[in-house]
């Protein structure tokens, strides 16, 4: 009879897995997919009535799922009922699911320095300034239409818009209509 392959977390390299997380996958699986599971590592030589083969199975999944987070893992078994309805995966197509799983990083923009801040409110000031001074004698030459600028400029900032903007598009529709 061939002796049982026993692999050990030394010889997988460090950090040393837990089996708890492997072992709730085993059962999961078993419970899925039957002796169909447990059949593929299952090798007859039992010790402490635990099967060597799928034993040693275990630990070698437990070493590939350390890198996810019992949830991710658990998502993925989850995920078996669909992707794999007739046979078991292997530890490499249920990697895979892991991966398909588990959260995604996100990245947020840093806040901006106080210095930025300023800095870049004093180019809009002056970009602001430039489009007043553009728009004012045309307003004036038009009927007044400064203090409506001005109002709906201000109206567009109160409400959190882009006053820049608004005071842009007044003017386009100005210059098309022969204001300018």
């Amino acid at each position: 009879m061939l002796k049982p392959l026993s692999v050990s977390t030394e010889s997988l390299g460090k950090p040393q897995p837990t089996t708890d997380l492997a072992a709730r996958v085993f059962r999961a699986m078993h419970g899925y997919y039957g002796a169909l599971f447990l059949s593929k590592w299952a090798n007859g030589v039992v010790e402490n009535g635990v099967d060597c083969g799928v034993s040693d199975a275990m630990k070698v999944w437990a070493y590939e799922l350390r890198r996810y987070d019992a949830k991710t893992v658990l998502d993925a078994i989850g995920r078996c009922k669909t992707a794999h309805p007739e046979y078991p995966p292997s530890l490499p197509q249920f990697v895979a699911l892991c991966e398909a799983v588990k959260p995604r990083e996100v990245f947020k923009a840093l806040p901006m320095s106080a210095e930025l801040y300023a800095e870049r409110s004093k180019e809009a000031r002056e970009k602001l300034r430039q489009l007043r001074e553009r728009i004012q004698p045309v307003a004036r030459a038009s009927g007044g239409l400064a203090l409506l600028f001005e109002a709906i400029a201000d109206a567009v900032k109160c409400a959190g818009g882009d006053e820049i903007a608004a005071l842009r598009r007044l003017d386009v529709m100005l210059a098309a209509r022969g204001g300018a």
